[in-house]
């Protein structure tokens, strides 16, 4: 595989940099969604490091290291 991989830490940090582009302005409801995200994606990721049982499973969309034959995408 080529390229960049999609896993937690990268759609951390993807929400992170969209965050940037939600103005002060714009609905509350937006500013939250994305809050929301980050957090809900943090937790995920905390229960990966603390769960070995959890820490292979990948979400829709994630895709695992090339040095890992354990993980496989989700159904």
């Amino acid at each position: 595989r080529k390229g960049e991989y999609m896993n937690i830490p990268k759609a951390i940090e993807i929400l992170e940099d969209i965050i940037h582009y939600v103005d002060p302005g714009d609905p509350r409801k937006e500013h939250d969604a994305v809050k929301l995200g980050i957090e809900a994606l943090k937790r995920l990721k905390l229960d990966h490091i603390n769960n070995p049982f959890h820490a292979h499973r990948l979400l829709p969309g994630e895709t695992p290291p090339e040095d890992d034959p354990h993980d496989v995408p989700t159904p």
